[in-house]
């Protein structure tokens, strides 16, 4: 099953929601609320980290071989 990427909103009226149970007592639901946060926490850091992944794939081609910062420095320095 997929699911959107949650919203702020969503995932603040999620920690609201277990706060109100945890403070009427019902610690099993809070228990519960707090494991689909840390779920949906987790899910978000592995999309963003595949993002990165992919990025760094895409723009590998681009950077590879291109000058250092010291190769640049002496090509400026021996036009002088």
């Amino acid at each position: 099953m997929a699911c959107d990427p949650a919203s702020a909103e969503s995932i603040r009226q999620l920690r609201e929601l277990r706060d109100r149970a945890s403070q009427r007592g019902d610690e099993c639901l809070a228990a519960l609320l707090a494991g689909v946060d840390l779920f949906v926490a987790v899910g978000r850091e592995l999309e963003l980290l595949e993002a990165m992944r992919r990025l760094a794939h895409d723009v590998r081609p681009a950077v590879e071989n291109t000058p250092t910062a010291e190769d640049l420095r002496r090509l400026y320095e021996r036009d002088s």
